[in-house]
């Protein structure tokens, strides 16, 4: 018995010096925490643009509550995120806002006791990004072109960052432009509006709603139109764009015969004529006689002048002599003045054959 009882104590002496041991062995790799971090060094950051945590204290783990919905350091029911071994995190915030962001560094001690110590720092979100991307005119009017369900949609052409130009057959003037159209366009961020600053004060548009607002004509004439994309953080970018008739030639004729027009189906902007005339006429020395927009004073005004030319000069009307041995190409550059001095311009070809 007395063997028994000497056994049980020597174990319970050994147990007790281990149990001692690991205690020295987590008392001695015990790190006090002091949460201190970095982010990087930016007065605010953009909506879905990275932030980076990088950890600048000491602990044994790190935690990190970005301060966000569901994400709230303190608040029942928020949870935190466990940083990399290497003490780093990344997170992205998804609304513009400003958000207390708490870092958390802990140690644990050798009888079980959890050490803490908190740090926090304000980030800044904004949505300052968000300009127009693209921007065009849907289903202006059907066309038969292509069928009977064809619908012509003008694809706004960004001639610089911050000028567009939306180019619209002649057929389609003046019944369905002069009139409030629909609208689509993609901005560069969701948090951005675009706004249309009409005479009456600004009106925000829908893309591709059903309703439409958007006008161009004023006093029975196309002007230039000013849009804004404003971002949540109160940012406005200003655009100018412009509804450009396709310039067409809407007689050709020469020695009294009109020529047949028939368009190229890969573009509204280019067209074949084919004139017949008697063999014995020169054509070397041919004198056209055309028309421009059926010389329409709503088109054609002094700051919307359409030039014609063939190899570069310039060709006037019943004037200027032309030698069509060969297929010529007249080409219609049609010039709109915007805001500040700028011109718009736009071409047209027209392939034209006497045979």
């Amino acid at each position: 018995m007395k063997n028994f009882i000497f056994i049980c104590s020597a174990i319970i002496t050994f147990c007790t010096l281990v149990s001692c041991d690991n205690e020295h062995f987590i008392d001695d790799i015990y790190i006090k925490p002091q949460a201190k971090f970095m982010i990087d060094d930016k007065p605010f950051f953009q909506v879905f643009e990275s932030v980076h945590f990088f950890n600048h204290g000491t602990g044994q783990k790190f935690t990190v509550w970005p301060g966000d919905a569901s994400h709230i350091y303190g608040e029942k029911g928020s949870t935190g995120f466990a940083c990399n071994t290497d003490g780093t995190f990344s997170y992205s915030y998804q609304e513009p806002g400003t958000y207390n962001a708490v870092w958390i560094a802990s140690s644990i001690k050798a009888n079980g006791d959890i050490v803490f110590s908190v740090d926090s720092v304000k980030i800044k979100v904004e949505a300052t990004e968000g300009g127009l991307i693209s921007f065009s005119l849907p289903r202006m009017a059907r066309l038969s072109d292509y069928g009977s369900s064809f619908f012509y949609e003008s694809y706004g052409q960004f001639i610089e960052k911050d000028r567009i130009l939306c180019p619209i057959p002649y057929k389609l003037w003046p019944n369905y432009i002069r009139r409030a159209v629909g609208v689509k366009f993609q901005l560069g961020s969701t948090f951005a509006k675009l706004n249309w600053a009409s005479e009456g004060g600004d009106v925000e548009l829908v893309s591709e709603s059903t309703a439409k607002v958007l006008r161009f004509d004023q006093s029975d004439q196309l002007q230039p139109q000013i849009l804004k994309v404003i971002t949540s953080s109160g940012k406005t970018d200003t655009y100018e764009v412009v509804a450009m008739v396709i310039p067409e030639l809407t007689s050709f004729s020469i020695e009294g015969i009109e020529g047949v027009v028939s368009r190229d189906l890969s573009a509204f902007n280019k067209f074949k004529i084919q004139l017949q005339l008697p063999t014995d006429i020169d054509r070397t020395t041919l004198i056209p006689s055309f028309e421009v927009f059926k010389n329409d004073p709503n088109l054609l005004t002094s700051d919307k002048t359409v030039k014609v030319t063939v190899d570069g000069i310039t060709q006037t009307s019943g004037i200027t002599p032309v030698n069509f041995t060969t297929p010529i190409t007249y080409v219609l550059t049609y010039t709109i003045s915007g805001s500040e001095g700028y011109k718009y311009t736009y071409d047209t070809y027209y392939e034209i054959t006497v045979n």
